[in-house]
């Protein structure tokens, strides 16, 4: 898979409500209960400022370099970072390695965990209210970004 071809999650944080669906979804996807706390992408709350920001793995490979155990690597299918759970010993060093933290730790099963985007059909992406997620290649959401600004119209003016 050439890295122009990988999708990934892509945020618009001027979008997100703050509901915290995606928590919800991905936890129920993963664990089958309703949990933010088990939930691979999480909603960061900017009290002062009134802003939520959505948090999920942007690949960037730092915790794979971390692993002494070798249990961290990119799935083959879809570039997602991949965590083999029956390697995986505990020892948090990929949750220190995550420069933007986002990856998390089960304590129950000693494991560590983080977005797999759900073997390529996010959950998140696709129960998010607002569409504040979006699950594609950088190409793909650079035209995005572009076709919807161009939506963005100035006042018309109506001739007296």
């Amino acid at each position: 898979m050439s890295q122009k071809q990988v999708k990934r999650i892509f945020v618009q944080k001027e979008k997100c409500n703050g509901c915290r669906i995606c928590e919800l979804r991905c936890s129920f996807e993963h664990e089958g209960v309703f949990s933010p706390a088990l939930s691979r992408i999480y909603i960061h709350k900017e009290e002062e400022e009134g802003i939520t920001i959505p948090k999920t793995c942007v690949i960037c490979g730092k915790c794979i370099d971390a692993c002494p155990e070798n249990a961290i690597s990119k799935s083959e299918k879809t570039g997602a970072i991949f965590i083999e759970e029956s390697k995986c010993s505990g020892h948090k060093d990929c949750v220190d390695a995550c420069p933007y933290n986002v990856m998390s730790f089960n304590l129950s099963f000693n494991i560590a965990f983080t977005c797999d985007l759900c073997d390529g059909n996010p959950q998140c992406v696709e129960y998010c209210p607002e569409q504040a997620l979006h699950y594609m290649t950088a190409k793909e959401f650079a035209l995005y970004k572009k076709s919807e600004e161009s939506k963005i119209t100035k006042p018309e003016i109506i001739p007296e």
